[in-house]
């Protein structure tokens, strides 16, 4: 069944470099799967343990997230669908990311799944990729479907975001539709050659105040761990001799 509730997804992120040098990784992680219309409902019965806009152990800032903090965030996520994409959102907009959690909140990418007027079956994707430390957002739409009823497109790269790989790449995303598991994966390719991909894969489990709770039990200070994370892996590479690429907008011509 189509996952069209409130819900906690859980399992892991993985990244694999093939290029100059093979580099792995792979964490457990868990996100957030709600409707951007009712963002009280979160909170509903989660005691001052989950708060929106307040600080608390969880909390949803509408300043994290996407387009203009004055407007709401659905009003605010439809109108770069029709503006930038011309893509009119009749259904519910459901959201895939992190919340901010003991006060800090860190997305590198969230996932915004549009459904159709009558809430049966996914339309469109918007990804939104943050890069890291320049703190810039970037919205990719991913709207056409495969063979196997999966959201795909293949789309050049037009946002920095590591600063060990160029902008000469290729992504070729796919995504599964939300239900008892999600998944994404996104490949890199340059001149025809694979040379990165990253999976996320997770499975469905209720949203309640006891399962979110073990969440933050099992993974104490995910956000933070995130963020620490990234900056792990960067001087991992430069150890190992990744070639390091200047932000297109720090360039002199």
């Amino acid at each position: 069944m189509i996952s069209t509730e409130n819900y906690i997804y859980e399992g892991y992120i993985r990244h694999r470099r093939f290029t100059p040098f093979e580099h792995f990784f792979k964490y457990p992680i868990f996100m957030m799967y709600f409707d951007i219309s009712n963002i009280k409902r979160l909170s509903e019965g989660k005691s001052i343990f989950f708060r929106i806009n307040k600080p608390s152990i969880i909390s949803f800032y509408r300043k994290d997230y996407h387009g203009n903090k004055l407007e709401c965030l659905d009003k605010a996520v439809r109108k770069t669908l029709q503006n930038k994409y011309q893509y009119i959102a009749k259904g519910p907009i459901r959201l895939l990311t992190h919340l901010r959690y003991f006060g800090y909140c860190f997305n590198p990418v969230s996932f915004y799944y549009c459904f159709d007027k009558e809430d049966k079956r996914v339309e469109s994707v918007m990804a939104e990729v943050t890069n890291t430390p320049w703190n810039e957002r970037y919205t990719y739409f991913i709207s056409d479907f495969d063979s196997n009823n999966n959201l795909k497109s293949v789309m050049n790269k037009k946002f920095h975001v590591s600063p060990f790989w160029d902008m000469n790449h290729i992504y070729d995303w796919v995504f599964t539709i939300p239900n008892r598991k999600i998944a994404v994966n996104m490949k890199n390719y340059k001149e025809n050659i694979k040379v990165f991909d990253a999976s996320l894969n997770l499975e469905r489990k209720t949203l309640n105040l006891k399962n979110l709770l073990f969440q933050i039990i099992k993974f104490p200070f995910i956000t933070i761990k995130i963020f620490l994370r990234i900056h792990w892996q960067a001087i991992i590479l430069w150890i190992k001799g990744a070639t390091f690429h200047t932000h297109p907008k720090k360039i002199k011509v």
